[in-house]
């Protein structure tokens, strides 16, 4: 049996007090074996420079394989094909490809260019470019935009067949909504890794407000669980680790092998007892779409 391999997601730091967490926890995680890190981009505006320069840097300093997302919304498909070329010359062979959540901007890039209409169809112009190891994302719950599950395992295996090596799910809280999700995947055609998206449990009404957005269902037990000491650091943060193993090891034991960390660039300690973690080239190693 495959030992679980776990990669860790973080977002570039825009001050001097939070570039210093985002490399102290790169650091520590990258001490620990981790499979790769993934870098959010910053669409728009000033975040975008920002987003370019972390990766970069990070790819040239961090032994750890860095995975670069990048969102084509509110871009060109010169603009964002430039990027896609500065990733390769920095090193950089993985890319998490996204539409993003730009869409108040699309109009504009339209009239400064072509742009790309769908995922697979960006799949299809980033390998153009370079053969990199793409991951996509996908939704346990369903995309909230999408019409049905029906309707959205199929743009999931459009990604796939365009040329992507994996899906990074949405997080979620119920071990059986992710069992649920993979084998209504391989219902559907799809052999591809399904990787379990995990994120820590740091500030509990910040979390039901996200998973909100994000169309993640949180159980009543967790409610039940986490409310009554939302405002007890101490106790949240113990409850959280307590969560965070339990629930790791349900997905462990109900076969799933492949773990992607929301960080908040925050320290996320993953425990299990005997527990080795491993880098399988057959395994991730790179969300919206």
């Amino acid at each position: 049996m495959t030992d679980p391999v776990f990669s860790y997601e973080f977002f570039p730091p825009r001050t001097q007090l939070g570039e210093r967490r985002f490399w102290r926890t790169v650091g520590r995680l990258e001490a620990q074996d981790a499979a790769f890190f993934s870098i959010t981009y910053g669409a728009l505006g000033s975040a975008q420079p920002q987003s370019v320069e972390t990766v970069e840097y990070a790819a040239k300093e961090c032994e750890t394989p860095i995975a670069a997302h990048l969102t084509f919304e509110g871009s060109t498909i010169e603009e964002i094909n430039a990027v896609a070329m500065q990733y390769r010359d920095a090193g950089v062979d993985r890319i998490v490809a996204l539409r993003g959540d730009a869409r108040a901007e699309s109009e504009a890039a339209k009239k400064r260019g072509a742009c790309y209409q769908s995922v697979p169809e960006f799949i299809d112009g980033l390998l153009q470019i370079h053969p990199f190891d793409i991951s996509v994302a996908c939704y346990p719950h369903v995309h909230p935009k999408a019409k049905d599950l029906q309707t959205d395992l199929r743009v999931l295996k459009e990604k796939f067949d365009a040329g992507a090596n994996r899906a990074i799910s949405q997080f979620f809280f119920d071990p059986d909504d992710y069992q649920r999700f993979r084998d209504h995947a391989a219902t559907a055609g799809i052999s591809a890794p399904i990787v379990a998206g995990v994120l820590p449990i740091r500030d509990f009404a910040s979390m039901v407000s996200f998973a909100e957005k994000c169309g993640t269902r949180v159980p009543k037990s967790l409610v039940e669980q986490f409310e009554p000491i939302a405002n007890d650091s101490d106790a949240l943060a113990k409850a959280s680790q307590q969560q965070l193993d339990t629930f790791i090891d349900k997905l462990i034991d109900n076969d799933c092998r492949h773990f992607h960390i929301y960080t908040l660039n925050q320290m996320v300690n993953i425990r299990r007892c005997n527990l080795k973690q491993s880098v399988d080239d057959s395994l991730p190693v790179s969300l919206s779409a």
